[in-house]
């Protein structure tokens, strides 16, 4: 293993926890991803010094919302996270079913994302991965 990830929605821990697991990873060589729900959640998790924040909210786990671009929480997440910590990368995930979507998020800030329910029920996962993979390289492109 390369890292770890902590805090998911399915299995949250409490704050002193997750502090004792980054601590634990860092002694050990392990990456430390974290999840959060909101802006407080990722600011107090940043506090802690993970690798990285995955910015989850609850609500578009698993949805198929469309519409990143109002996303408005992504750049002040962005903004007050790297405030705190400008090593931590901030991902923001949840919601995101297309290679469009992965587009957006990237454009608008997120160092990446992720869309694990888009790919497990796709018709065709390796297309759907492929087309993602692809949107993410062009948003990347178009941020150089």
């Amino acid at each position: 293993a390369t890292g770890v990830m902590l805090n998911h929605v399915e299995r949250k821990m409490a704050l002193s926890d997750i502090r004792k697991a980054i601590r634990r990873a860092d002694d050990v060589g392990l990456a430390t991803m974290v999840c959060a729900d909101n802006l407080a959640e990722a600011l107090a998790l940043a506090q802690l010094g993970p690798n990285i924040i995955v910015a989850e909210p609850e609500d578009l786990i698993g949805k198929n919302e469309g519409n990143i671009g109002n996303r408005s929480f992504v750049a002040e997440i962005n903004e007050k996270v790297r405030a705190i910590n400008p090593d931590i990368q901030v991902l923001h995930s949840a919601g995101i079913y297309s290679g469009q979507d992965v587009y957006d998020i990237i454009s608008l800030g997120a160092d990446a994302t992720g869309c694990t329910s888009a790919i497990m029920k796709a018709t065709d996962p390796v297309k759907a991965m492929d087309e993602m993979i692809s949107a993410l390289r062009r948003a990347w492109d178009a941020r150089q």
